[in-house]
Order: C-alpha cells, then structure tokens, then sequence
C-alpha cells in the first residue's frame, strides 16, 4: 500500500512539472485533479493501518480468551474427574455400611471430607426429623462437639431448618443471615469452636426418603466452601440422592430381620443390635434406654373380637411406636404383644417432661382402633423403663436391663395398667 502511494505521488509530480513546464493552465488544474485521488490514497492507508492494527489485536484476545477457555475447561474436566471420583468413593463407602447406625456414621463423615479444605476442617452433624411431634433432634457429629445436644430438639415449623424440611433442597447462608436464627446460634453456643475456626457460613443438606425430610445434614464451613456447594449444587445433590438409596437399601436388607405381622424387627435382631448399640454407649459415654411395653388386657380383645382383630391392634400399636422414635432408635417385638424399645443416646426420667415412655403410652391411649364391622375400641400399654449412664453402669449387660425393665414393666402392671414406670426412680 506505501509503495502504491509513492508511485502515485511520483507520476503526480512528474506530470504536474512537465505539463507546467509547457503550460501553466493546464498544470495547475491537473495538480488540482490530482489532490482528491491523493487524499483518498492517503486517508485508505491510514484506516487500513487501523484495521490492521485492531485485527492485530483482536487476534491477542481471541488467543488469550482461547487459552483462558481452554485452561476453564480443563479446570471443568478435572473438577468434573474429581467428583466423579468421590462419588464414586462415596458409593463404595456407603455400601460397605454393615447396618444403619453405621450408615448414617459413615453418612456424616463422608459430608465432612468433601465440605472441608486447606482452610482447615468443617464441623458437621446429623438431626433426624421426629414425625410425632415434628421435631428434629440431635443425632451424632463429626468434629463437633455435642455438649448433651442428643436431649435437645427444635422445631421443624418455623426458621432454617423450616426452610428445608418445608422446600427438601439444600441451603446455604453466611453469618450476617444465620445470626438471627436462634436454633442455629444455639449449636453455635454449644460449640465456640465454631467462631475461632473461622466458620462463618452453613450449609444445611436434606436427607429425603419416602418424599420426605428424615434428617438434615448441618455443616458449620468456611465461606468459599459454602459457595462452592451452592454452585455445585448439582454434585451435592448427587450425594445425598446417594445417601438417602443406601439408607433405603440398608432398611429393605434389615426386611429379613423384621416381624412379619408387625414390621418391627424381630426379637433375634433387636438381641444382636441392642449388644452393639450398649458397645457403643459405652465408649462415646452416652446414656442408653430400654423400653419394655406390654398391651393392657389384649387376651380380652382376642377373646371379645377374634385373633385377626387382635392382629389389626398389633399393628397398630406397633405402628405408633414406630413413628414415636428416632430413625435411629430400635423398635422390635419381642413376642406375643410385648414391644421393646431402645433409646441409644437418650436418658428416660420420670422428671423428663419429654420422656418418650410417656408418650408413648399417651399416643396408644388417645388411638380409637377401628376393627372388624366398624367396631371402635380403646387400648392402653404398660411401660416398664431402665435408664443406665456410662461408666457408672459399665458392668450391665443387655439380659440385665431387660430384667430390669421387665422388673418396672411388672409393677407398672401391678399399679393399674396404662402406667410408665422407671427403674431409676426405685
């Protein structure tokens, strides 16, 4: 383009001085003529410098936003490689859970590796939902200190974790929001930890079975962490639709251990579960109660209305009990219409305006039974109760606080029937 203005140029002069040479008239208006087509050349070489320069340019940032692109998608591919990897972890882990206890252990502490960082651990722990009462209390934690928090319980209605039981999606806030939710600051009173570690945010993650809220996971972690879970919103979920299969597997492998008419486990299982949930007390030095429940005059019902009537109460019975409790509590029939409950974690008193005995007991007498022909009954239950707390009651084996419990279950009986008594209280 430079060379094509210079020999324009040129020819310009060289006619202007031969023509001017021979007749000035006639240079003078060829040099006149010449000046648009040499302004137009000049101001075209001008612009297409520019143009040169902005495709100069243009073409860096193509190459830097490429190699950008390039370095996202394989930051994407390998994150991407990563989760993959703990997920699939993650369901190796989970089926090698030998029962739901440890399911839900395994639960907790696989939510605390994948929320924690180079920033240092998250705290985190497991409330499971009571429908009775539609209450949520606490379970277990990992890197958290529970500070008697298993006789505690909070509502399910209102708050954070109202949110969630209500919408059954995974939340996340930062300190400036959970401050004024007085559940959450009370685990974070229980444990000031919390505030030194540097946790300023909290991720509440649902554990759905049956289209519903059955626990919640709470993680206290660090602000990127929280926003990380928000953005891989996806992942997490993934995790827990993970977790809430397994729990539901680790139940229908449990089927084989469960009473048919009733489906309460059976008498064998609650046996071999009541060893491993006292081993268990025993060692984290939690509180453990057993139930010994027993239908008031249910020979007399047989007797009036017929055995298949008889089963309708059972079931029924049986079906309260079951909704009284936690997940995690055990609830079997020991045989003919006697029940036993085990409360792992949770000390039962006759001073405890929340004991589960009474109600228990309070829920079966409040049920109107409706059995064959429409035929409305009433039915109580007797509860006898042992309470032990470790290391006092290290010495105890499981035969024991059967006796024990059958011991108040006898004398609840001898008072009257539709009464709870407590070994403790003797």
């Amino acid at each position: 383009m430079d060379s094509v203005i210079i020999v324009l140029v040129s020819l310009c002069t060289i006619y202007l001085a031969v023509f001017w040479y021979f007749n000035h008239i006639l240079g003078l208006t060829l040099f006149i003529g010449c000046l648009p087509f040499l302004s137009l050349s000049i101001y075209t070489r001008k612009n297409f410098v520019r143009i040169q320069k902005e495709l100069v340019q243009v073409r860096v940032i193509f190459k830097k936003q490429k190699a950008a692109l390039e370095t996202t998608m394989s930051k994407s591919r390998h994150i991407l490689e990563q989760q993959t990897q703990q997920i699939e972890r993650f369901s190796e882990n989970l089926s090698a859970a030998m029962s739901k206890d440890e399911l839900l252990h395994l639960i907790v502490d696989l939510f605390l590796k994948v929320t924690s960082s180079r920033m240092g651990q998250s705290k985190c722990f497991l409330l499971t939902h009571d429908p009775v009462v539609n209450e949520f209390c606490y379970e277990f934690g990992a890197n958290f200190d529970r500070n008697n928090l298993s006789m505690m319980r909070f509502s399910a209605k209102d708050g954070l974790l109202g949110n969630v039981f209500v919408t059954k999606t995974i939340y996340t806030y930062i300190s400036d929001i959970f401050s004024a939710d007085s559940q959450i600051m009370y685990f974070l009173n229980k444990d000031q930890d919390v505030y030194a570690s540097g946790l300023g945010s909290i991720a509440l993650l649902p554990l759905t079975l049956e289209n519903r809220v059955w626990g919640i996971v709470v993680v206290f972690c660090h602000e990127h962490i929280a926003s990380r879970i928000k953005k891989e919103n996806t992942f997490f979920r993934v995790l827990l639709a993970q977790a809430s299969i397994a729990l539901g597997n680790a139940i229908h492998r449990g089927l084989a251990s469960v009473d048919k008419l009733t489906q309460l486990y059976n008498r064998v299982f609650l046996q071999k579960r009541m060893q491993e949930e006292m081993e268990f007390c025993r060692r984290q030095l939690l509180p453990l109660s057993v139930l010994m429940i027993d239908i008031d005059n249910f020979k007399e019902i047989n007797d009036s209305y017929g055995h298949q009537e008889g089963d309708i109460v059972l079931k029924k019975i049986a079906q309260i009990l079951n909704k009284g409790v936690r997940l995690t509590d055990i609830c079997a029939r020991y045989g003919g219409d006697e029940f036993v409950v085990v409360l792992p974690g949770m000390f039962e008193s006759a001073h405890d305006p929340l004991s589960i005995g009474e109600r228990l007991r309070a829920a079966v007498e409040l049920e109107d039974f409706i059995i064959s022909d429409s035929n409305h009954i009433k039915s109580t239950v007797s509860i006898g109760i042992m309470a032990v707390k470790y290391p006092e009651n290290k010495e105890l084996n499981s035969d024991e606080l059967m006796k024990k419990a059958d011991v108040m279950l006898y004398k609840a009986k001898q008072e009257g029937k539709n009464k709870v008594c407590y070994f403790v209280d003797v």
